[in-house]
């Protein structure tokens, strides 16, 4: 009975010895660690790009501005194509996220390299021709805004049809939203 007495006193001291030998080891290899920064707008898989948007979609117009504020300073002190996603992300909401000309001509910069990820490659796909249809809805009203204006200083005696005008522009816009849906509806089919 003595035999496992002892086999079990050796075991224990083995297993002790072993445990402090990792322990200190492991002393011995720490070095201080300095902390990180790590860039929260860095990520830019679908997944984080869609969960960002549907936050900023949440926020009140003040909050989506200031997202848009400081998405634009992290990219002027330090570019990286995730800030670029999440600044078209963001500027389908605000437009405190840039100019969208600009805008488009980094993400078609940046493109290539996520050649290898299909579903981003389609994601950034779709807010491209969202931006191109939101900036030319703005163009276009803009310029009928001024012509609205020349109209209105020049006093013609011919009154212009506010209706017709409106209408038509109405109708464009409703054109352009059924293509952003027709868009997304192809997209969603195709996953």
């Amino acid at each position: 009975m003595i035999y496992p007495y002892f086999f079990l006193r050796a075991l224990a001291f083995a297993v002790i010895g072993f445990w402090l030998a990792g322990c200190a080891s492991n002393n011995y290899n720490n070095q201080p660690t300095v902390p990180t920064y790590t860039d929260p707008y860095a990520q830019s898989g679908v997944d984080e790009l869609l969960a960002f948007g549907a936050s900023m979609a949440n926020m009140s117009d003040v909050s989506r501005a200031d997202v848009c504020k400081s998405l634009m300073n992290t990219q002027k002190i330090s570019p990286s194509n995730g800030v670029q996603l999440h600044l078209m992300v963001a500027r389908l909401l605000s437009n405190e996220c840039g100019d969208i000309p600009k805008l488009l001509e980094a993400v078609d910069n940046i493109k290539q390299a996520y050649a290898r990820d299909e579903n981003l490659q389609r994601f950034i796909a779709l807010h491209t021709q969202v931006l191109m249809n939101l900036h030319n809805l703005a163009k276009r009203q803009a310029s009928y805004e001024r012509k609205q204006k020349s109209r209105s200083a020049s006093n013609t005696k011919e009154a212009p049809e506010p209706k017709k005008d409106e209408n038509r522009l109405l109708r464009e816009k409703l054109e352009a939203i059924r293509s952003i849906e027709k868009q997304m509806d192809e997209t969603s089919e195709g996953n």
